[in-house]
């Protein structure tokens, strides 16, 4: 394989079942509800698993030193492309749980995302999980968590038992991601501003998964698509012109230049005028060339009731 298709092999999605949601925050709503926020994380083991398909047992390898700082270690993740070894490197502090595992692993997990491993999880909103009461974690079904009364976020006053269950994936956060929908979302945009919206959701997915196949289908589409809507802007332009012009000519002749006498005409041409102006605003167009259309028949008609024609 070129470095390419391993590039791009690397940053494939994982499987739901080798995510980790950890919880970043949590709490309790003023009527009593808990609420947790949870951040999504590749397990180490699906990283080892995912170097294994991609390289093979023999192409790559990783080696561990204990920080400067003496709060954690750094992994030096070694990947062989071709006959040349690219190290990377970057640490993780020790963990409040089981801290020099927490430590190595943290830290093999961050040097992993400098090869696109998990690196599409960054793209990810921070998630609400499920989230309900119980009584105590013997009756939880999900990831037990406790909120104690004394966090700031727990408005209720009181200690909750509640159960969590993780959020479900996007689609394009799923391997074998179909990206037709947003591909289609781009195709059938009824206006530029929703064109432009689809369009970036589905670059900036693409780019989070690596597909750059996909990125320049998206790119191929949302051309397409913006010289359609930019031809019909046009021509609706044309005929709304053509339409708004129609009407004028019409109104002028037949409020303005057959009024009956001074008094009609000066009732029409004040109430076209304001009819004229409220149209121009609605449409932003300039009113000032109708408006001396309108003023220059008024004074013609003007001129002809005065002079008996």
């Amino acid at each position: 394989m070129d470095t390419k298709q391993i590039q791009r092999l690397l940053s494939d999605p994982f499987e739901a079942h080798d995510i980790e949601w950890r919880v970043q925050q949590s709490g309790v709503s003023s009527s009593s509800n808990p609420w947790v926020m949870v951040i999504p994380y590749i397990t180490n083991r699906a990283i080892q698993q995912r170097l294994d398909d991609v390289i093979g047992i023999d192409g790559w390898k990783n080696e561990f030193k204990e920080a400067a700082s003496g709060k954690g270690y750094l992994c030096g993740l070694s990947i062989r492309f071709g006959d040349e070894w690219i190290t990377k490197w970057d640490g993780s502090e020790y963990s409040d749980i089981e801290a020099l595992k927490g430590a190595l692993s943290g830290a093999m997990k961050r040097t992993a995302v400098q090869f696109g491993i998990g690196r599409y999880l960054y793209s990810l909103e921070t998630e609400f999980a499920t989230c309900s009461l119980v009584e105590s974690r013997f009756q939880a079904n999900g990831e037990y968590i406790f909120i104690a009364k004394s966090k700031k976020q727990n408005k209720s006053g009181v200690d909750i038992s509640a159960e969590w269950f993780p959020p479900i994936l996007p689609d394009w956060a799923l391997p074998k991601a179909k990206f037709d929908k947003y591909l289609n979302a781009i195709d059938q945009a009824t206006s530029l501003s929703a064109l432009r919206e689809h369009y970036e959701q589905a670059y900036k997915f693409a780019m989070a998964v690596n597909r750059i196949d996909i990125r320049d289908s998206a790119i191929e589409v949302k051309d397409r698509k913006k010289a359609e809507l930019e031809a019909k802007e046009q021509e609706d332009s044309l005929n709304a012109n053509k339409k708004f012009h129609t009407w004028l000519n019409t109104a002028i002749k037949d409020r303005i230049t057959t009024a009956e006498n001074e008094s009609v005409l000066t009732m029409n041409h004040k109430h076209l005028l304001q009819e004229l102006k409220g149209h121009c605003r609605a449409n932003k167009v300039d009113s000032s060339d109708f408006v001396a259309q309108v003023n220059q028949a008024h004074t013609e008609a003007l001129n002809n009731l005065k002079n008996g024609v």
